[in-house]
This record gives C-alpha cells, structure tokens and sequence, in this order.
C-alpha cells in the first residue's frame, strides 16, 4: 500500500466524515484537513487527533510500514548501511542509501596484503565529497588458516567485509574474533537452519539466496520463520537480458506491494551472473545500470581505478537529492596565496561548477579569488537563462561580500558563456572593469597565466 494523500487521510477524520467534532482544534491545527496534511507529510503524530478512528490508524499502520528494509555491516566506525529505499524513481523523491560497491578478492591470492591496501587507499575527490571503495568480499578459496587470516587482517583496518564460503565451520571460526566489526555473510548453498545459527550468536547480517524469484521468496520466507531479520537478498541465476527486468520486479515488489519476502537489500555477485562477461568495459556497462537498477550492493570481481572512478561518479550522481543541488556556500573564496593583486573569477553556487573552477585554478598555480555568487545551486548557462545570474545579483554579492576590501583593482571576471552581463554588471557598478573570461574551465589555467600581460599591465578590457 502506499503512503496516503492528505486528501484521502482527510476523509476518515470528523471533518471529512461531517460530525460533530469537525474542526475542534484540539490537534492543535485550526482544521481537519490542515491536521491530514501535515499527517500525510509525517509531520504531526496521529495522536494528536482524539478523534481517530481505529480504521485510520490501521490504515496509517499498514502505509507507513518499511517498504524495503535498512541493513547495516561492517565496524562502528566504517559501517555500510545499504536498503530503506522508497521510490522506485529517484525524481519521485530520492534514493536513500547509496549503493555500496565491493571489490572481491582470493583468500589464497598471495598478493592479497597489497591488493588491500591499493584499495583501501584509493580515494578520488570529486565535488568535496571523498569518494572510495566501500567494502572487500572476501572468497574462501584456500586453507581455512589463509581465509582466517586475510579477514582478520581486512577487518583490523577497519574496512567492512563481506565472507563468502561455503563452510559453515570456518565462518564461524572467523567470526570468533571479528564479529566485533559485523561483517555480511554469504554462505553459499547453506541450510537456512545454519545460518539462523550464525545470525543468532555472532549478530550478524546474512546473505539469502535463491534460483529465481520465487525461489527466493521461499526462502526468504523461511529465513523470517526461523528469526532471521538482518537480511541481505541474492538472485544467483539470471540471464543478461532479464537482469534488469528481474530486479526491477524485486523493487517494486518491496516498494509499491510491501511484499514482505522481498523487502531486504540486494547484492549482486558480477562473477555469478556474467560468467561470459570479459570486457572490462563491458562490466563496467553492467554494473552501471546495476547503480541504477536495483541493486544495493555490487560486488566487482576485480580493481580497476578507471572503472571504479566512472562508477563512482555515476553513484554520487544518482544517489543525490534532484530536488535539492549541490551547492556550495554562497561567498570569497581565497585559492592560493592571494593579496590585494590577486585576479577575481565570478561563478555560481552549483558545486559541481565551483570545484571543476577551482581545481583548475590550482593547476594553474595562479593565487585567484573566486567570487561565489547566490544561485539555488544552479550552472551558469541554467542560473542566466532563470534569472539567478545576472548584473543584478553579482553586482549584489560583491557589495554583501565586501570585495573591495580584498582587492585593491576594480576588476572582475565573468564566465564567457554569460558575456552579455557585461553591461548590466556596469549599469550596477560602472567604477568597475568586466573582463569577459573564458567558456570552458578546462582553459582558465591559461586564462589566467596571461591575465597580467593582458588585462593589468595593458589595462585591455574585452
């Protein structure tokens, strides 16, 4: 069932029904139908009307039960936390946890110390946010005392862990000395009974699998019964071109039906399901629109910082708020050892815009201020073509940020893009120079080397 409208809640209380007690104002609103509203935007709790039916409550009950649930693994202080989702669509509202991308290693790969630290230290920086690998799946490929030892020393780093064996006995000899920092288990071709055993002494997530989708209802159903709630779901068989299609029923199943036995997290194994699967552009294709739709975790088969940088990036961008850009603070921003000479760059407050400036402007070893004007987080070409960008509100942001004691010149510079701004900007301050800059960031390093010669000792304006 879905969340109710105001409307719809409206129609069960006094108000709606027409009786007595319409519009009492004890709930503290001055009507019925302003206590649903807020009642629909879980802003008020439903105790506040006295007059509510069992029917509603039920109702409220029932809608507002978890679609999908919310699992967490790995240590306190690096612990994933994957599910909770409650849209299908992200411009419906948006997506909650992001996805959590994994990479799988051998127990027995004799390089495996290096191949943790290589991904424990990569970390790429992209709108000031640290982007990185979440966690390692660690495979039981070799002697218990090799699998033992390569999760106890994973999970001394604190990086969270997926353990995936087919042995009962040897996960539970590892989890004697690291279920302190929780890790997901994933016991293949395991009895349900097993694994409610694990889960119930070490208090740990687990992995439940199946064949199909009805498959794995089954078992799902059964893991409930059996008192395993912290459950993470895999789909072992599935052909390519019904992967999509098979995880998008799984969502909607969880989110628009409140199918209890398919509301939990999904992780999808790569190596399971594209075994003919070669290209490494290839996968990172398939694990792309795995970002998209609908798993919650992605377990990649191997390290390849190309790769992870493209999915990365594609994952910060669908796991941001489409209602809400990232911006960040409207305001001087002194990159590099500026002084009084320093050259001013003026841009918008869409984040993505400011870091891509400012990371070219370190390049170019050029100490610069950047003048960050108010734009609801927009572009340039979007804030200009909205209104948000104009002579107006730069002329505006200089004065609030006291430019002028930052500099002693009277010069600025706008995005070429938005060279018509010109005028305006004079027509609000014309002791003031407006050079037009350039359209791309990629040539402000240049830009910006030349901006001496060009426009401070020649005093050229364009």
């Amino acid at each position: 069932m879905k969340s109710l409208t105001g409307l719809q809640i409206f129609k069960y209380l006094p108000g709606g029904k027409k009786e007595k007690e319409s519009n009492c104002k004890k709930c503290g609103f001055p009507t019925c139908m302003a206590f649903a509203m807020k009642l629909a935007k879980k802003e008020v709790a439903i105790d506040k009307c006295e007059y509510m039916s069992e029917e509603l409550k039920a109702l409220l009950e029932e809608a507002g039960q978890s679609q999908q649930a919310e699992i967490t693994f790995g240590p306190e202080k690096n612990k994933i936390t994957v599910g909770n989702e409650i849209v299908m669509f992200r411009h419906d509202k948006k997506f909650v946890n992001s996805a959590c991308l994994c990479i799988k290693l051998n127990s027995s790969d004799i390089n495996i110390i290096s191949k943790v630290n290589e991904i424990a230290n990569y970390s790429v920086e992209r709108v000031g946010e640290d982007l990185k690998i979440n966690a390692i799946n660690l495979y039981d490929t070799g002697t218990p005392q090799e699998f033992h030892s390569s999760a106890k020393m994973i999970a001394e780093m604190d990086i969270p862990l997926i353990l995936s064996s087919s042995s009962p006995i040897n996960i539970e000899n590892i989890l004697k000395n690291v279920s302190k920092s929780r890790p997901l288990i994933h016991l293949k071709h395991a009895e349900i009974k097993n694994l409610a055993k694990i889960h119930k002494e070490f208090n740990v997530p687990v992995v439940i699998s199946g064949n199909s989708i009805e498959n794995l209802a089954i078992n799902t159903s059964y893991a409930l019964e059996n008192g395993i709630e912290d459950i993470v779901i895999s789909l072992d068989k599935s052909e390519n071109e019904n992967l999509i299609e098979n995880l998008t029923y799984i969502r909607r199943s969880a989110i628009e039906n409140k199918f209890k036995p398919l509301g939990f997290p999904v992780i999808t194994f790569m190596d399971k399901l594209f075994n003919n699967c070669d290209s490494v552009i290839d996968k990172a294709i398939w694990a792309s629109a795995l970002i998209c739709k609908y798993s919650n975790i992605i377990v990649l088969d191997d390290f390849d910082k190309a790769v992870a940088y493209s999915l990365l990036t594609l994952r910060q961008n669908i796991y941001t708020d489409p209602q809400k850009p990232l911006q960040t603070e409207p305001k001087i921003y002194s990159i590099g050892d500026v002084d009084e000479n320093s050259p001013v760059l003026v841009t918008t407050n869409f984040a993505l815009t400011y870091f891509t400036v400012v990371s070219e402007i370190e390049s170019s070893n050029i100490p610069t201020y950047v003048l960050v004007t108010p734009s609801d987080g927009m572009s340039v070409l979007t804030a200009w073509a909205a209104s948000k960008f104009t002579g107006e509100t730069i002329a505006k942001a200089i004065k609030d940020f006291n430019l002028e004691s930052y500099v002693k010149h009277k010069k600025l510079i706008i995005p070429g893009y938005v060279s018509s701004l010109k005028e305006e900007i004079l027509e609000e301050l014309p002791d003031w120079e407006v050079i037009i800059g350039v359209n791309e960031a990629v040539e402000i390093p240049d830009f910006l080397r030349n901006y001496k010669t060009n426009f401070v000792n020649n005093s050229n304006i364009i």
